[in-house]
């Protein structure tokens, strides 16, 4: 008898009228209290002509059993045997242990592995069942991982595409102009020189454009208090000597706490909206133009808003404008990059841009910024 109650700690031993008169020590974790079996369990199978007597157990003892003990707070299900001991005839013992799923359905009854016979294949097929289940999530984990990947090399080869074609058209054609300028008569090439360095300072601000998108890349964020008067001053004096133009700004700045954020990146979109600011300013409207900028910080994000009068968008261009090299149009002064870095930056901080413009009325971008905390 000892050794059949270590080879099942969940066993059950019942008298000629179905009393449980004991009970495993693992089953004490389920079952707290004795009193008649039928009081307890139901059978689950077999489920045809069998009833709680001493009786109709001792026709099934060939069968297996599926009991379920309807009680307790989370249902259990035991499978196993009934037997006849040789030395207790006049009793009933069930063989058996929970029926388990997963590792949940473990910790959910508050077992543990100790609590079965070292023998019992449910712990060997929990644990199978418990592998395979990890398996399957690393493999969907690898699975997302990968696509993840080959959507990026996607976007960075086509971002590629782009810029070769552009080397080769909106580089080579501004470079070619210029030699062929270069090479006439000197007293020609003086008349020219203001058009030549134009285009050279075109192909600069290019370049600075895509070594910034290149950055925006690599570089690892870096979060720190970010002056916003000391950064749009700053930006705001450099295009205007840039362009030759000197527009009225209108700065208004509420921080009601400090924000924080990557210097780099801020820096960078700021330079971008307020040199398109300047650089498409109408002349018509020299006396008027103007450059609105507001600025509202919060303990948890930062809004921005840079508005002008300038030469405004038409609205059937608002769409494609965050695209890369994409132009509004043919006379456009950009070379299609400065609001696609713009954009990439502005995720790359998890914020939002918005713009609403209208043709010759004016341009409006708000952007949202999460507040970063300080390490």
């Amino acid at each position: 008898m000892q050794t059949l109650k270590k080879l099942f700690p969940f066993y059950l031993r019942l008298d000629k009228d179905l009393n449980i008169i004991e009970y495993g020590r693992s089953m004490g974790k389920l079952l707290h209290e004795n009193g008649s079996f039928k009081d307890h369990f139901k059978f689950i199978r077999p489920n045809f002509g069998i009833t709680h007597s001493f009786a109709s157990i001792a026709e099934f003892l060939d069968q297996f059993f599926i009991l379920e003990l309807f009680h307790h707070p989370k249902k259990v299900r035991f499978k196993g045997q009934f037997i006849i001991h040789h030395e207790h005839e006049d009793e009933l013992w069930f063989c058996g242990s929970p029926w388990l799923m997963s590792v949940e359905d473990l910790q959910q009854h508050d077992l543990f592995v100790t609590d079965f016979a070292q023998h019992d294949s449910a712990i060997d097929t929990l644990l199978m069942l418990n592998q395979n289940l990890l398996n399957l999530q690393d493999n969907s984990k690898m699975i997302a991982d990968l696509k993840q990947k080959n959507e990026r090399l996607q976007q960075v080869n086509e971002r590629l595409d782009a810029i070769v074609y552009a080397i080769t058209h909106d580089f080579r054609a501004p470079l070619l102009a210029s030699i062929g300028l270069l090479q006439l008569p000197e007293s020609m090439v003086l008349e020219e020189l203001p058009e030549i360095l134009h285009t050279l300072k075109r192909l600069d601000r290019t370049i600075i454009h895509l070594n910034e998108l290149s950055k925006n890349e690599k570089i690892a964020l870096k979060f720190s208090t970010i002056n916003w008067e000391e950064l749009i001053r700053e930006s705001y004096h450099n295009y205007s000597v840039i362009y030759g133009i000197k527009i009225p700004i209108h700065l208004s700045i509420n921080e009601t706490t400090p924000f924080h954020s990557d210097t780099f990146r801020i820096r960078t979109i700021v330079n971008n909206l307020i040199s398109n600011a300047i650089k498409y300013a109408r002349p018509v409207l020299e006396e008027t133009s103007f450059i609105k900028i507001s600025i509202h910080t919060d303990p948890s994000s930062c809004i921005f808003t840079i508005e002008d009068n300038g030469e405004g968008i038409d609205e059937k261009n608002l769409e494609n404008i965050f695209k890369l090299f994409y132009r509004a149009s043919i006379k456009s002064q950009g070379n299609g990059i400065g609001l696609y870095i713009i954009k990439e930056m502005v995720q790359y901080l998890k914020g939002t841009v918005t713009v609403k413009s209208v043709k010759n009325e004016g341009t409006t971008f708000t952007l949202k910024f999460p507040n970063q905390k300080l390490e």
